[in-house]
């Protein structure tokens, strides 16, 4: 991760040469997940063989006799086998030897990305594979090269005649609204958060209460405090508890997030954040994500600088059929407190949180207020560390 920056300080490489000398140390706990087929027929060899050598007993044994035979047996085996494969595995080849020259690399050449062979594979994609899905498939070659070349020098002149203009030259009223009506710009990758996984089980207030175990009023009570807070006066919610609870909702499981990537501007990964309630996730219990949530500005909650972790309650819209069946993407959610205002610790240099007795039991807040999922680790009873160490893309790949 450190090497992905684009940009380094002495410290930021004496980082990197400390944490790989603690791989290196620390390294042979992976030895036994590196079993390659070679050392897999060398371990099916040696338990044939020692099957083979075990004396044969013809009499009768007891049955707890047997089974003190077995587990010894199984435990040899197990034994033996570990010892073929730290003898046999090794970390000797060539991705591992690189990492060894990447601080080098940096104080002589600058940044490892800039030397990143993504920008031709980028390329390959849009000017060899493009081009040739818009050819005829004969003589393709010789289009691709014609297609290219004539994009690339209408964007040329287009840029040129941008920036004529923004010097002040007299350009022809047809050319300026053409510069107008085509971009010359890139525009940024704007993607929503998406709600999948629709529950049949729920159209009205009722049947959400019902399957989520929280009462209606305590449900309409964080519908209103949201409304009152959140939107304008034009688009509030009926405050009405009995007009409130003829809307209809619609219950879901899961919300896609997307984040983006590490030190990345257009290249987003997505955090699938899911709810599931009692249901079962994977025939396992029910599956609840801790999620980060904008709670205020970026001077509150210390380190945590305006977040605050929040458990997933529900996912569902509500639709107020007043004004021209407008939806109302929301989520519901158990906020935990920051320890000590969000300062760090002392001990593990990360920020506690807590749930404390008197929190409310269900908040609304709208789903773009939800910016990813947390990874917060159990120190004790309704009390948690945030592990803000752990990369985003690793998250999603593990989680």
């Amino acid at each position: 991760m450190k090497a992905q920056y684009r940009s380094h300080t002495a410290e930021t490489i004496t980082y990197m040469e400390d944490y790989l000398d603690t791989f290196h140390k620390m390294k042979d706990i992976f030895l036994e997940f590196r079993v390659t087929k070679r050392i897999r027929a060398k371990i099916n060899e040696q338990r044939r063989e020692l099957r083979h050598d075990r004396p044969k007993t013809r009499k009768r044994i007891a049955p707890s006799k047997r089974r003190r035979m077995r587990d010894a047996e199984r435990e040899e085996e197990t034994e033996l086998r570990m010892d073929l494969i730290f003898c046999e595995s090794h970390f000797n080849f060539i991705k591992m030897h690189w990492l060894s020259h990447f601080c080098d690399h940096i104080r002589q050449f600058g940044n490892i990305p800039m030397y990143s062979t993504e920008f031709g594979e980028l390329a390959h994609k849009t000017q060899i594979k493009a081009g040739w899905r818009q050819s005829n498939k004969n003589d393709a070659l010789w289009q691709i090269v014609q297609s290219y070349s004539r994009q690339h020098g209408m964007r040329m002149r287009l840029l040129n005649l941008e920036s004529r203009r923004h010097c002040g030259a007299d350009l022809s009223p047809d050319v300026g609204e053409q510069l107008d009506t085509i971009s010359t710009t890139i525009a940024p990758d704007i993607r929503r958060r998406t709600l999948k996984g629709r529950r049949d089980d729920v159209s009205n207030m009722a049947d959400f209460s019902r399957v989520l175990g929280v009462s209606i009023q305590i449900i309409c009570r964080g519908l209103i405090r949201y409304s009152r807070h959140n939107l304008p006066p034009e688009r509030h919610l009926p405050e009405n508890p009995e007009i409130l609870e003829s809307l209809p909702v619609e219950l879901l499981t899961q919300l896609e997030i997307p984040v983006l990537a590490f030190q990345e501007t257009e290249i987003y990964d997505i955090h699938c954040a899911r709810c599931t309630g009692a249901l079962n996730f994977r025939n396992q219990g029910g599956r609840n994500d801790w999620v980060w949530v904008r709670a205020g500005t970026e001077d509150m909650y210390g380190a945590l600088r305006g977040c605050l972790p929040a458990k997933l309650v529900a996912l569902f819209k509500i639709r107020d059929y007043r004004c021209e069946d407008r939806v109302c993407r929301l989520a519901g959610i158990q906020f935990v407190s920051a320890v000590n205002s969000g300062r760090i610790s002392d001990v593990h240099s990360l920020v506690t949180v807590q749930m404390k007795e008197d929190a409310r039991e269900f908040t609304v807040v709208h789903i773009g207020t939800i910016l990813g999922l947390a990874h917060l680790i159990p120190e004790w009873d309704r009390r948690w560390i945030v592990n803000s160490r752990i990369d985003l893309r690793t998250f999603n790949e593990v989680y």
